[in-house]
């Protein structure tokens, strides 16, 4: 029987040259961790049948599904700033693992039936392992892959070492969009299927849910009246299934041009409910002062107002025209946080930025990764000063700097985290949880249009790290690898507290920097191992 079997951090394709499956496979784990196992099987049958024998484990089983890429990601420089490439003028970047188009396992489909469906002759199957209350140590169980009257038996062996994940110390936000769930999923299921999103992001770690405010919130457009009541249910339910913090924004917008586009390089901020409102004019600072006015008030209500994120404007320092425009928008956003303050007074701001400007203003500030090296010394004044900041990434950096797009190696969004912890970096933060717009299949295709008028289609798998499935989100192995990320950067923060000289051995083994790093998955496996071994003997 011909197949590929594998524990480790790496995408598989339906393109994959199997041999022999092993007679064996190995796991390592925390005692509170998720491991997972990717198996890919040849057949000419229309299913093949999986069994497992292990004890003291739960085991979720997917099928995985084959995602197109259509292009590749470009990176930044040579394709005159394009995001992607449709045509490589000479050789392929060194920083892609193939050239568009191309498929990819990314989706996980839950299927609970031993009978896996074949396609195009190949099985794809995804179990993810979760060790019981009290099983640590050596653990072992039988594989078994039945196809059309052969049968293979692989010995799984999974070591559960004595190391809890310390849930909660790493801040995560994956930045969602309701209008997607309703529309892919419908509007009659929507609160059901809302839950299932927020246990999805609560299963990889994420500790922050925004909801972006929009037209919703006026109440009297006349007398520029707000009401947030319609927010409560969804807050209720993220906060039910463990997601404690309320993000929320933006107070600002950029306003629109004449052909619908933002104006990204405006010098006068607007209204974010009235954007055809300036916001330093007297109706402008009215309205601002009303709309945060009613929301700390509805905040107040429920005791919501003492775990709060809030957004003033996003990337207020990245996009402008000169010095002149840029000293007008601090003092702009300055004017905002003093009006947000005066009312919430508990509230952090939080913005993602391009440099250290706005620092006076935000409580945390979320460079994206290249920014954040390029600045890195003034960033680091700031955390020592106690400010405390994040990253992120979003349709960049691109080129050799990691990244989760689909034709990255899947090994890089995890890989990101432990350059957090090594800088020290509190949180993440990531535009694209399932922001499908109106005209994207990601069945289809996995490139999207980018609405600001900036660059050329977001690169493929950007806007998004779950697929819309039925009546739920299906998980991906981008955001399996980024929930196993944030474990190890939990993990990484503990041996720094306890020994740090061993964390910092280990972080050079696998992360120098955003673009010199650690790129083969069975080195890494071994170092992560390592980092397990290091926190038991420490007990």
């Amino acid at each position: 029987m011909k197949g590929f079997i594998t524990s480790r951090e790496e995408f598989l394709y339906p393109d994959n040259v199997l041999g022999e499956l092993g007679r064996e496979c190995s796991l390592v784990m925390a005692a509170n961790g998720k491991k997972g196992l990717q198996i890919l099987v040849e057949s000419d049958s229309e299913n093949i049948e999986i069994q497992l024998e292990l004890q003291g484990f739960g085991v979720e089983r997917y099928q995985m599904k084959a995602i197109p890429v259509e292009y590749n990601t470009g990176d930044g420089v040579s394709q005159g700033g394009s995001m992607v490439v449709d045509q490589w003028e000479e050789s392929m970047g060194d920083y892609v693992t193939r050239r568009a188009p191309f498929y990819v396992y990314d989706c996980l489909i839950p299927w609970e039936k031993d009978k896996l469906p074949v396609v195009d002759k190949k099985a794809a199957v995804y179990l993810c392992f979760t060790p019981q209350a009290g099983v640590l140590g050596n653990c072992e169980g039988i594989l078994t892959i039945r196809d059309n009257g052969k049968e293979e038996k692989i010995q799984i062996k999974i070591h559960v070492y004595n190391v809890e994940i310390p849930e909660g110390k790493f801040e995560i936000s994956n930045w969602f969009s309701l209008e997607a769930i309703r529309r892919l999923h419908g509007e009659n299921n929507f609160w059901t299927v809302l839950r299932k999103y927020a246990k999805a992001m609560k299963r990889t770690h994420q500790t922050a849910f925004y909801l972006e405010l929009d037209r919703k919130c006026v109440a009297d457009e006349e007398k520029k009246e707000f009401d947030f009541e319609h927010l409560t249910r969804m807050i209720q339910i993220f906060k039910e299934e463990g997601i404690n913090t309320l993000e929320i924004g933006p107070v600002l917008s950029r306003g629109f041009l004449e052909d619908g586009t933002p104006d990204m390089y405006t010098e006068e901020f607007r209204c974010s409910m009235f954007p055809d409102i300036a916001f330093t004019s007297r109706e402008g600072l009215e309205s601002t002062e009303n709309f945060i006015q009613t929301l700390a008030a509805y905040l107040k209500k429920y005791g919501w107002d003492k775990n709060v994120l809030l957004h003033i404007h996003d990337e207020p320092d990245v996009h402008y025209k000169d010095d002149r425009a840029l000293n007008k928008r601090i003092e702009q956003y300055g004017m905002a946080v003093g009006i947000v303050k005066k009312h919430i007074p508990e509230v952090q701001i939080i913005e993602a930025v391009g440099t250290t400007n706005f620092k006076e203003k935000i409580d945390v500030l979320v460079p994206v990764t290249s920014c954040y090296e390029r600045d890195k010394t003034e960033f680091e004044t700031c955390q020592e000063n106690g400010k405390k900041v994040w990253n992120y990434v979003c349709c960049g950096p691109e080129g050799k700097w990691l990244n989760r797009f689909l034709d990255f190696a899947v090994l890089k969004g995890r890989v990101l985290f432990w350059g957090f912890a090594k800088y020290g970096i509190t949180g993440f933060l990531h535009w694209g949880f399932n922001q499908f717009p109106v005209q994207m299949d990601p069945f289809v295709g996995t490139s999207c249009y980018n609405p600001t008028g900036i660059g050329t289609n977001f690169p493929c798998g950007d806007a998004f790290i779950v697929y819309p499935g039925k009546d739920e989100p299906w998980l991906g192995m981008r955001l399996e690898a980024q929930r196993q990320g944030a474990e190890d950067v939990m993990l990484l923060q503990m041996l720094q507290e306890k020994y740090p000289e061993k964390a910092e051995q280990l972080i050079e083994k696998v992360f120098e920097s955003n673009t010199k790093y650690l790129e083969a998955p069975d080195k890494f496996e071994a170092v992560y191992e390592e980092l397990l071994r290091s926190l038991e003997d420490l007990r």
